[in-house]
């Protein structure tokens, strides 16, 4: 806590002591105690310690206990030794009081966390309770034995060290044998584990996707009358999640409200720099699959890219094509690369440690006239299916710009590469069009690691990629 809490904290177990505090107050401080182990502790101490302030230095209190000097000078004599004992006493009555940890948070990368009711620091032990995981991944430890990761953005109830509900987003568990029987709740299915790694992803509409990773588990829909079996590699999709999440915007024209607005022209950003998308002009972004089946039309929210040398079907790699027509003429002095990343929803990003990404220019500009519609893993510049171009396009018909690392687990944010190689592709172009090509070097740790996902010039709610662009006066 910091001092401005705990002075705040003494004023209201003072007003309480003399009768003063509203019914607002009264609810504010008798929760705070049953739910906050650092407040009970703290007052149990400043109660102790108040009967002998009369005889302390201020100069001899801990630091932390500051507060408490600012206290003695108001109520020097208000604490006795009696009211010390009763507030310690009932300080650990409450502390009996309250339900037993079951879980610990063991791991905490990168996280922001939303509405939770549980503490949220790396360490932390955990009572029943709700977690909401805005971005990054953290990882659960329950007294079981089972431990459960938790896959930003994903609001999950811990509900024993045998169970925990999710009720929206994605989690992976791995349950070793003494944790058999764990379980895992969703609005309307229940997940039983029998020793094994799987994983579920949940929405709050009642959609759900459980896969099977390693093991066994049993999974029963509401109204079922039995469980059914899932061995490892199988999966049940319930109300179609996995069809949504491959695209999420596949109604959007339906939504009541409209998308952002994204920008189809060259802006100014001032100091010379100015911005194109891929919804500029002859702008335009699509990916490709090795999985000839997977039928990509580019009209898609996303990119996708991925490298997985487990399956040779779910190799992936992005293309964006950028209308520098504008600049013809003009001397570029600097060049920047933005992209961003967006939630996934394909596979699981505790099986893909922290990824490495690679920003190729194709060179080749006979190539630049590629289209959305006919983009494909069989036809698409600088591309052939040759095991080492899985994860980057040919050398001989493209420069290598850059490369960025995406931390395990991000599911927001911007990434950006500015280099001079980027600047010098963008002088020598000749035709008014620049394509730069997006692989990922990194591979899963399983089956069924994450896709990763970038917002292309048809996604309503972040912007696309981005080319920023200095000019000389």
């Amino acid at each position: 806590m910091t001092p401005n809490e705990q002075w705040s904290l003494l004023e209201l177990w003072e007003r309480a002591r003399d009768g003063k505090l509203s019914e607002a107050e009264e609810v504010k401080l008798n929760t705070r105690i049953r739910d906050d182990a650092e407040a009970r502790q703290f007052l149990a101490h400043a109660a102790l310690m108040g009967a002998q302030l009369g005889d302390m230095d201020e100069d001899s209190l801990p630091a932390q206990y500051a507060p408490i000097s600012r206290f003695k000078s108001w109520h020097k004599h208000t604490l006795t030794a009696a009211a010390a004992a009763f507030v310690a006493a009932s300080a650990v009555w409450l502390l009996n009081a309250s339900p037993a940890p079951v879980a610990t948070l063991a791991k905490a990368r990168f996280c922001k966390w939303g509405n939770s009711a549980l503490p949220t620091l790396e360490g932390a032990l955990l009572t029943p309770g709700m977690l909401e995981l805005v971005e990054g991944m953290a990882t659960l430890k329950f007294n079981s034995g089972a431990e459960v990761v938790l896959e930003a953005p994903v609001s999950l109830e811990v509900l024993s060290s045998m169970e925990c509900r999710v009720k929206k987003g994605t989690v992976v568990a791995e349950v070793p044998p003494q944790a058999k029987g764990f379980t895992i709740h969703t609005p309307q299915t229940k997940v039983v584990d029998w020793g094994t790694r799987f994983g579920v992803s949940a929405g709050e509409d009642g959609k759900c996707l459980v896969q099977v990773i390693e093991g066994l588990v049993e999974v029963q829909r509401s109204g079922e009358t039995k469980p059914q079996e899932l061995h490892a590699g199988q999966r049940v999709d319930y109300g179609g999640f996995l069809a949504s999440a491959v695209n999420p915007d596949a109604n959007r024209d339906d939504q009541p409200e409209p998308g952002r607005w994204l920008p189809d022209a060259i802006r100014n950003l001032g100091d010379g720099w100015q911005a194109v998308t891929t919804a500029y002009g002859e702008g335009r972004d699509s990916w490709i699959q090795s999985n000839p089946t997977i039928h990509v039309t580019g009209h898609e929210s996303f990119l996708r890219v991925k490298h997985s040398s487990l399956d040779t079907k779910l190799d992936r790699k992005a293309y964006m094509a950028f209308d520098i027509s504008r600049f013809k003429g003009k001397r570029i002095a600097e060049a920047e690369f933005v992209i961003h990343v967006e939630p996934s929803d394909l596979g699981f990003a505790s099986l893909v440690p922290d990824a490495v990404f690679t920003v190729h220019a194709l060179t080749d500009e006979s190539q630049d006239q590629w289209t959305e519609a006919t983009l494909s893993w069989s036809q698409a510049p600088a591309h052939d299916d040759k095991p080492k171009h899985r994860t980057s396009p040919t050398s001989a018909q493209t420069a290598r710009i850059g490369q960025f690392t995406m931390p395990q687990g991000t599911t927001r944010g911007a990434f950006s590469i500015k280099v001079e190689a980027l600047a010098k592709v963008l002088r020598q172009d000749t035709n008014g069009l620049v394509t730069l090509i997006l692989c990922r070097e990194t591979d899963e740790t399983a089956r069924n690691g994450l896709a990763h996902a970038f917002s292309s010039c048809e996604n309503t709610r972040n912007s696309p990629p981005t080319l920023r662009v200095r000019l000389e006066e």
